[in-house]
Order: structure tokens, then C-alpha cells, then sequence
């Protein structure tokens, strides 16, 4: 069985703009790419927009990579957590009260 993974989607989607290059195309849009991350581009007309379509992006291909279960790329200064107790904070863990994704104390679930 895969476990869950844990990490912010927030603050994977900053890091990977801090990363982010961009240039004009032949036509003049704004194109901006994550090196490294296959998939990870986009444009616009502005730099804003290209900035704006880019998180849009990538926030969608994490979000489509946890769904069809496909490996997280790496992104400087942020952790991908794979682990039987990614939901549960260690001291729940401790005591064997699991903890929902949203942050919740579920006592009714399984440890």
C-alpha cells in the first residue's frame, strides 16, 4: 500500500516561482518555465500574467500527480513527506490518536 504524502501545494508552488525563468517569444508573450520540472511552463502578455498562469500550473500538475499516484518532482526548500504517519503530528502518533488531513482529531479512525 502507498502511503499519503504531505507537503504544502502553497508553498511548493512559491518555491518553484523562485526557480522560475522567463524570457519573450518570437510573438512577444511573457514565457515562464520551472527548470527541472517537466511540464511546468506557461505564458501570457505580461510578466504578471505569465507569473499568474505559471502557479496555475503547476498547482494543477501536483494536483493531477497525487491523483494518478505519479512521483512529486524535487523543488528546493520544500519537503515531500511519504510515510504511514504523514496525517498525524508526532505526538498524536505517540498516543495512537490519528489526525485527518484537514488538521482534524479523529479518534474514530485507525491509528
Amino acid at each position: 500500500m502507498k502511503h499519503p504524502i504531505a507537503f504544502s501545494v502553497t508553498e511548493y508552488a512559491e518555491q518553484a516561482l523562485k526557480q522560475a525563468e522567463y524570457c519573450r517569444d518570437d510573438n512577444g508573450a511573457v514565457v515562464g518555465k520551472v527548470p527541472g520540472a517537466s511540464g511546468f511552463f506557461a505564458q501570457g502578455d505580461s510578466f504578471e500574467e505569465a507569473r499568474s498562469n505559471l502557479r496555475e500550473v503547476v498547482e494543477g500538475n501536483i494536483v493531477l500527480a497525487l491523483q494518478l499516484g505519479l512521483p512529486i518532482p524535487e523543488m528546493p526548500g520544500v519537503r515531500v513527506v511519504e510515510h504511514a504517519d504523514a496525517w498525524r503530528c508526532p505526538a498524536q502518533a505517540a498516543v495512537g490518536y490519528p489526525q485527518t488531513p484537514f488538521g482534524l482529531q479523529s479518534p474514530i479512525l485507525p491509528p
